[in-house]
């Protein structure tokens, strides 16, 4: 009865609207027929759930078959229509090349759209489509409201207009970027052809200022060794006037006046003179002693000048090595740096035309999709459920509604363990049903479950699903279907049941 019954209803699916109604009239007729047929199988030995059939077929390989109900898989169609902002490749830029001639950098995305992604929705003003309905590509799913269509697609073409801004920019640094590699080209092969005598003159002149300091402090010493022999002299001659001093003082008080006028007056005169001498000395010697102060100070700072001179000319040995070795090597890859300078303009370049062309895809594909507001079906099926209603808002990757997918259709049956070997992962097979016995499908092992015990025979069971291919639609969900494993094909066909 379970087949008769797969029959009718195949014979109804398969039919057009027209041809449904016209079946209604005929389907006692046919069921009336279809059961007269039943007679011819009564005394057939076999089973609802399975039968194991020897076929004779030359070297008389035997095969299993068992009986199952096909499963359709659903198919989701979503809108997965992008809308969203456009910002480019991680919110694209463009810098300037060699030397930054454009003195900084260009960026695209919230500064060329005001509009934010979060903004961008969709308003659904009608579902026409109802579970349980059989829809054809290109059957209208659902109509948008035309303000949100018009304002996404007002934001799109923004989109585009911002990065052909951005590649019309970036075009004309790709030119300034040339000019500027070939510059630097070419100051690099200059540079590189004096890099040595750049080192040397710098150094030298480096060289030539640490002399200079040591000259100078050479100098205040000398001068100061100078003042400072003159100021020994000058305490070594203080003490000989002193001395002379001390004496004309001892003189003139021990000779009496009155007596010995004259003798006293020639010791007062050198006592005057004396006194005068050394007065005059100590201020020379303070005035000199003020001065080999000022000239040790010169001293000092004459060392530390020719110190910061020699640090100074370490230092540029250093920086003027690197230069020259940096130099050297911009010369020795000049060629090399301006072709990276080059391919990095185009580069950049070459990804602004890919952005403006993903912008512009982007506003293609919105309008291939959506015409006249309306989104269609892009498959054939049943429909199995509708996930929108009027009034929602759509946004990208959105469910809209779930069909049958008549590209996975699977049938689940329990093997037992004695007839794994037939029904190996990826062994083929054939599929015949009540509705359609003229029809083999062909179809293929795809997974094989954990095994199991039976408890009512207590044998191993396996659940095996198989695949069925080239359908064209014509399986529903739980038809009954017989599975046949092939183990090997022959030409001979005698059977024996």
């Amino acid at each position: 009865m379970k087949k008769i019954k797969d029959r009718v209803l195949a014979l109804l699916k398969n039919s057009n609207k027209k041809t449904r109604i016209a079946a209604g009239g005929i389907t006692i007729i046919l069921v009336g027929s279809i059961m007269a047929g039943i007679v011819l199988h009564i005394g057939e030995k076999e089973q609802s759930t399975g039968k194991e059939t020897q076929v004779l077929k030359g070297n008389q390989t035997t095969q299993v078959t068992k009986t199952g109900s096909v499963e359709v898989g659903t198919t989701t169609q979503s809108f997965d229509l992008d809308i969203s902002e456009f910002t480019g490749e991680s919110g694209f830029t463009v810098t300037a090349g060699i030397g930054g001639g454009m003195g900084g950098m260009m960026s695209f995305g919230a500064e060329t759209n005001t509009a934010s992604s979060g903004s961008r929705q969709l308003v659904i003003e009608e579902v026409f489509v109802e579970a349980g309905e059989e829809a054809a590509e290109g059957t209208a799913i659902l109509k948008l409201t035309e303000e949100s269509v018009n304002s996404i697609r007002s934001q799109l073409e923004e989109d585009v207009t911002a990065a052909e801004i951005v590649y019309h920019q970036t075009v004309t640094l790709q030119k300034q970027a040339e000019q500027e590699a070939e510059a630097t080209r070419e100051a690099n092969t200059l540079y590189g052809s004096y890099a040595q005598s750049e080192y040397q003159q710098t150094v030298d002149e480096l060289q030539e200022a640490v002399e200079t300091k040591q000259e100078a402090l050479t100098k205040a010493e000398e001068t100061l060794a100078e003042a400072k022999q003159e100021l020994t002299e000058q305490q070594e001659l203080l003490v000989q006037h002193r001395q002379v001093l001390d004496n004309a003082i001892y003189t003139a008080e021990g000779t009496d006046r009155e007596e010995a006028l004259y003798w006293w007056l020639i010791a007062y005169q050198t006592q005057v003179d004396a006194q005068n001498m050394v007065d005059t000395l100590e201020e020379e010697i303070e005035t000199l002693s003020e001065s080999i102060t000022d000239y040790e100070r010169e001293v000092e700072t004459a060392n530390l000048q020719l110190q910061l001179a020699n640090k100074d000319l370490e230092k540029g040995q250093t920086e003027a090595a690197i230069q020259q070795n940096t130099r050297s090597f911009n010369y020795e890859n000049a060629e090399e740096i301006y072709n990276v300078a080059i391919e990095q303009s185009e580069f950049d370049t070459e990804k602004a035309l890919s952005e403006y062309e993903k912008a512009s895809s982007k506003l293609e594909e919105f309008d291939a999709v959506i015409v006249n507001q309306i989104i269609y079906s892009d498959s054939n099926g049943l429909i199995t459920d509708v996930f929108v209603a009027a009034g929602d808002t759509l946004t990208q990757n959105m469910d809209l509604i779930s069909m049958n997918d008549y590209d996975e259709v699977t049938i689940t049956l329990s093997v037992e363990e004695a007839d794994m070997e037939a029904a190996a992962l990826g062994n083929q097979v054939n599929v015949s049903l009540a509705a359609f016995p003229e029809e083999i499908f062909k179809g293929q092992v795809t997974e094989i479950g954990d095994a199991e015990i039976d408890s009512n025979t207590n044998k191993t069971i396996y659940s095996v699903t198989v695949t069925v291919t080239n359908t064209d639609a014509l399986l529903y969900q739980d038809m009954t279907a017989e599975v046949t494993f092939i183990t090997e094909e022959t030409v001979s066909t005698e059977s024996k049941e």
